[in-house]
C-alpha cells in the first residue's frame, strides 16, 4: 500500500502478469509521484502485462498526478497488453476521454463494477480471494 494523508493506493500482482491498482480518496501530486515510481518498477521487470486499476473510491486527484502516471503508461505502452479501468459511476467525463484516447488501444473504460470484475476474474480468477481482507491471514512468529 501506497498512502499519504490524503489517500492511498493498494497495489499487487493478482496473477502471473496481472497487476492491480485501487485508488482512494485523493490522489495528490506526491502520492501520484509515489504510483508512477512503483509502475516504473513493476513494468521494467516483466515483457508484459495485464493491468486492472480500480478509481471508483478515488474522489479527487491533482492534475500532475493524472499526469505522471499517464507518462509512465505512454512510455511503456507495449509492455501494456490490456489496461482495464474502472472508474466513477458518474460514468466518464471529458478528462477521462481524453485520458483514453492519449493512451490508445487495448485500453478498456467501466463504469460497472460487475463488468470490470468479470473481466478481472477471467484474467486471475483467485483475485476475489486475494483482494477480500476477511481472507488474509496473519502469520507471527515467536521468539
Amino acid at each position: 500500500m501506497l498512502r499519504d494523508t490524503e489517500g492511498a493506493v493498494i497495489l499487487g500482482w493478482l496473477a502471473e502478469g496481472v497487476f492491480y491498482t485501487r485508488l482512494v480518496g485523493t490522489l495528490s501530486a506526491e502520492l501520484g509521484e509515489m504510483l508512477a515510481a512503483h509502475l516504473r518498477k513493476v513494468v521494467a521487470e516483466v515483457p508484459s502485462l495485464l493491468y486492472f486499476s480500480d478509481l471508483s473510491g478515488l474522489q479527487t486527484y491533482d492534475l500532475l498526478a493524472r499526469s505522471v502516471v499517464t507518462r509512465v503508461l505512454l512510455a511503456n505502452r507495449r509492455r501494456f497488453t490490456d489496461i482495464v479501468i474502472l472508474t466513477w459511476s458518474q460514468g466518464v467525463n471529458a478528462a477521462e476521454q481524453a485520458f483514453v484516447t492519449a493512451i490508445g488501444d487495448p485500453i478498456s473504460l467501466f463504469t460497472d463494477p460487475t463488468e470490470f470484475e468479470n473481466r478481472l476474474l477471467r484474467a486471475a480468477p483467485f483475485a476475489k480471494q486475494t483482494l477480500d481482507p476477511n481472507t488474509w491471514t496473519v502469520t507471527v512468529a515467536r521468539h
